[in-house]
């Protein structure tokens, strides 16, 4: 796979990381809402689970921002949901659960700190979970959810267009939370996708590597690289299919993030990431 100089922020998802923010999880995060069958997820324990997470980050020489959040932001950890990085820069969330409101602001003011771009944010009413969204070379692949409505939509696309992407709609299954826990491209046409509980039009021209609904978690895994990806060693059962198409794992331990139906694409918020180039053919 080619890689040309970095676009200045994220042009397409599967691109070498090079910058990312996260937040390390506090005591609040204890308050999670578990997915069925789990306990609430350990503070104690999510915050060891998440420093590997980072060490492997920069392990890939990935520039990590670490953000402290303040302690009424328990679920600020899952980082994605407030912002979403395009081409030339980022569009802040709004976020639709009452107590998260807040983080998106914190976020935007430690980004404008570092000197990164910020586009605009999404205005009420619209409402806009940036796990519901994904950059693909030209195109926005966006989905509405209960966390991200028509309003929002309508406001991403005028962003999009303004960074030159077509704004595309997928459609996820009753039950499924965000985009991003079922679809996450690993390479410029391809994505680890879910089939059963993700589709449309937008995802036509993808390449979709699939894997099945009881390795659903496989595909929150987080590109680090074309066909390089970290994911949850719970979803390791993943790993032949992914091995036959080419796609190397850095499998780590995230399972209390994944007692709250959360996978490594939530906990980091990509800033920079190296431009894909078709191959030559």
């Amino acid at each position: 796979m080619l890689e040309p100089p970095s676009a200045e922020f994220v042009s397409h998802e599967a691109g070498r990381l090079t910058c990312a923010l996260v937040v390390a999880p506090d005591a609040g995060f204890e308050r999670a809402t578990p997915i069925a069958g789990e306990g609430p997820p350990l503070a104690a324990r999510a915050r060891a689970q998440h420093a590997v997470l980072v060490r492997t980050l920069k392990r890939q020489r990935v520039d990590v921002i670490e953000m402290t959040a303040e302690a009424r932001f328990g679920m600020a950890t899952l980082v994605r949901a407030a912002g979403l990085a395009l081409p030339d820069g980022v569009v802040m969330a709004r976020l639709a659960e009452p107590e998260r409101r807040g983080e998106e602001e914190a976020v935007r003011g430690l980004l404008q700190e570092r000197g990164v771009r910020v586009l605009g944010t999404v205005e009420g009413p619209g409402l806009f979970d940036a796990r519901d969204a994904v950059v693909m070379g030209g195109r926005l692949i966006v989905t509405r959810s209960h966390w991200t409505n028509a309003s929002a939509i309508e406001q991403l696309s005028a962003f999009a267009k303004r960074s030159s992407l077509e704004l595309c709609e997928a459609t996820l299954a009753p039950g499924v939370a965000h985009l991003g826990d079922v679809f996450s491209p690993i390479d410029v046409r391809a994505a680890l996708a879910v089939p059963q509980l993700v589709g449309g039009a937008a995802l036509e021209a993808i390449e979709i590597l699939a894997v099945p609904p009881e390795l659903s978690l496989a595909a929150a895994s987080l590109a680090l690289a074309p066909r390089r990806v970290v994911m949850d060693v719970r979803a390791a059962g993943a790993r032949a299919i992914l091995k036959q198409a080419r796609v190397a794992v850095e499998a780590i331990d995230l399972y209390d993030f994944g007692r709250a139906g959360a996978g490594p694409s939530a906990l980091v918020l990509p800033l920079r990431r190296a431009a894909l180039m078709p191959p030559r053919r």
